[in-house]
């Protein structure tokens, strides 16, 4: 009894933990304690003797139990263990289930798959599908708690007992119950709570706080890892970061950026370069394009080139890029990802050349984030059907922003009076043969004011 209150108190210091830290956390929730009668008859239904720890657990704790918790956005899990997010326990007795009737079903779907989970034991499943077990075929008193991952169709074992399960998962704070938050503390004998990375895991769970900007704001290192882990660079992040010595923190960024081998690590990287040095930054963005080595992905050399050096000279680089490459022919998504933070009117007469059909696959975005004018949408729509509906999505799009967000300023540049605005739209929709884009005209007639 006192190994059970022992685990309950150790639970609830957990879950305390979580919630002074801004955590998601789901109360313990404990069903009634088993009697004898119960666990004898559910011993008769799944034909297998229950494991002396489990038939315990549920006498002096509880059929059922279930905690939930996860990490606030401000807790900085430390990136060795950037797969744990959150901790789960949850077993019910009525999740018991002799699983030799699955193992034979999923056989005579594919051969052979499932046929780990013969002699096995259900007692708890994850959210994604995978099954935590006992492993009935062992000849013991007490059976080991095994994992089925059921899309590698793998059997991890996990512990010698319910028992030892317990408590490893609670040592290491309750983490899971996917394995791939389990994989860190996982070896050919089950969870390691005394390995390196174990250690290293509970230290850091028994002193962890939430980060907010201001614990960190003074510090070059701590900032920039706090940025790259909340993946954010706003107005605030980029005000404190522009305190520090431009060519300290380049120095520092260069270094990031050439350890980081995720992409949206480096996307970050790239985000708080053109964001907080720009221009100080030309030099280096410059000899990207010099370079015959391809360490960095060419959308954020192209992002990084609209960021820091001049229209004049960036655009031109980026738009031989895309038509120089081998069997050039360039989606509307690739020439966003590449063109689409340049916010310039060339771009809209590059665009003439290669937009294609259909132009909601990215093309209509670039054009709309591309400072058109009345004048290009008039051109536009005297020329191909591709062209004509590009105009007629991006008006689209216009209406659409507005609407959403008030304080939207963009305009478009000598729009003429609300007139001949209508007559535009109106010869517009006669033109149109699909019923879609005659709908779509006729909302954005009915929404003109949004324009002036």
């Amino acid at each position: 009894m006192d190994e059970m209150n022992l685990l309950l108190s150790k639970w609830e210091q957990i879950l305390s933990k979580l919630e002074d830290n801004n955590g998601t956390v789901y109360p313990i929730e404990i069903g009634d304690k088993a009697i004898l009668q119960e666990i004898e008859a559910k011993e008769i239904e799944v034909g297998y003797e229950l494991p002396p720890s489990y038939k315990n657990v549920l006498q002096n704790l509880g059929k059922s139990v279930s905690l939930y918790y996860s990490f606030s956005d401000d807790t900085m899990v430390p990136s060795e263990f950037s797969e744990i997010c959150s901790g789960e326990i949850n077993w019910n007795i009525d999740f018991l289930q002799n699983l030799n009737i699955l193992a034979d079903e999923l056989m005579e779907d594919e051969d052979n798959y499932g046929k780990a989970l013969r002699g096995k034991l259900e007692f708890s499943h994850t959210g994604n599908g995978d099954i935590y077990a006992f492993d009935m075929s062992v000849e013991s008193e007490e059976k080991p708690v095994i994992y089925w991952d059921h899309e590698e169709d793998t059997i991890t074992y996990v512990a010698d007992s319910f028992i030892d399960y317990l408590y490893k998962i609670t040592e290491l704070g309750c983490i899971g119950s996917e394995k791939w938050q389990l994989k860190y503390f996982l070896d050919d004998s089950g969870l390691e709570t005394t390995n390196l990375a174990a250690v290293r895991w509970k230290n850091w769970f028994e002193s962890f706080s939430e980060t907010m900007i201001d614990d960190v704001k003074n510090n070059m290192n701590e900032l920039i890892a706090f940025v790259i882990y909340r993946n954010e660079v706003n107005e605030e992040i980029i005000n404190c970061l522009q305190k520090f010595r431009k060519d300290e923190l380049l120095s520092f960024l260069l270094e990031e950026l050439n350890k980081k081998e995720a992409y949206m690590d480096q996307k970050i990287i790239c985000k708080v370069i053109g964001g907080v040095l720009g221009v100080y930054a030309e030099s280096w963005v410059t000899s990207l394009w010099e370079t015959k080595e391809d360490k960095l992905d060419p959308g954020l050399r192209s992002y990084l080139t609209s960021m820091c050096i001049s229209k004049e000279k960036g655009l031109p680089l980026v738009l031989n890029f895309l038509e120089r490459r081998p069997n050039f022919k360039v989606t509307g998504y690739e020439a966003l990802s590449h063109l689409g933070e340049f916010h310039s009117r060339d771009v809209i007469t590059w665009m003439e050349n290669h937009v294609k059909l259909p132009v909601t696959e990215g093309w209509e975005e670039l054009y709309f984030t591309s400072n058109f004018s009345w004048h290009d949408l008039e051109r536009w729509t005297s020329l191909e059907e591709k062209h004509e509906v590009t105009v007629i999505h991006v008006l689209e799009k216009y209406v659409h922003e507005k609407n959403k967000d008030s304080k939207y300023t963009f305009g478009i540049t000598n729009l003429p009076d609300k007139s001949e605005f209508t007559d535009f739209l109106l010869k517009l929709h006669d033109k149109q043969v699909l019923r879609k884009r005659k709908l779509i005209l006729e909302n954005i007639l009915q929404n003109i004011n949004i324009f002036y």
